[in-house]
């Protein structure tokens, strides 16, 4: 509230310049962006994202089958133990799975710790049989949406911000220069009356 009672460059005045209206719109088109701006471009971008990453993971839902396995380990319930560091809270273990066609493969998968040998763990494979990595959920969509549109959101409040400061430095430059040119043809007569 100082900066705009204290600066506010709207009304007429013998003082106002040229360049104290610039400021003043700047300041009011940055703080519009700020509040308007910056929300909707956040949230569109986020939204589209969700959007694309609801797609990747459809794609992946369709390019994978998940088949069942069994852990050929205890894993310690204790992530510690295991010497890896637990990733989301699992950690990873061998497990035995049957492919369509009737052969056997050993893969690592992730699973909780304290999960018991012989368990039924989930496998998922490609459409040649290869295991690979779970398809994405919805949560993890949700997630990269909302990185995304927060991200997109703070960078473009801190560009809005860079503009503006910018934008003041430039025209504090402007005015002190204006000022300098009014002495410099002021200053000499104003001294003259004090002598």
């Amino acid at each position: 509230m100082q900066h705009i009672g204290g600066r506010w460059r709207w009304r007429r005045g013998p003082l106002r310049r040229r360049w104290d209206v610039v400021d003043a719109w700047l300041g009011l088109l940055t703080a519009l962006a700020l509040l308007l701006g910056v929300p909707v471009v956040g949230f569109s971008v986020g939204l589209a994202t969700y959007g694309s990453q609801r797609v990747e993971r459809a794609e992946q839902l369709a390019e994978r089958r998940a088949l069942t396995g069994r852990l050929l380990e205890s894993v310690p319930s204790d992530p510690s133990a295991t010497g890896f560091a637990a990733e989301m809270g699992q950690v990873p273990a061998q497990a035995r799975w049957t492919a369509p066609d009737g052969r056997r493969h050993t893969t690592t998968v992730r699973v909780d710790p304290g999960t018991r040998k012989g368990a039924a763990v989930t496998v998922w494979t490609d459409a040649e049989g290869r295991p690979t990595a779970a398809p994405m959920t919805t949560a993890q969509a949700a997630d990269d949406g909302v990185a995304a549109g927060l991200g997109t959101g703070m960078a473009l409040g801190l560009f809005l911000l860079l503009v503006r400061w910018t934008g003041r430095r430039y025209l504090d430059h402007v005015r002190l220069a204006g000022w300098e040119r009014e002495w410099a043809q002021i200053g000499p007569r104003w001294g003259r009356h004090h002598i």
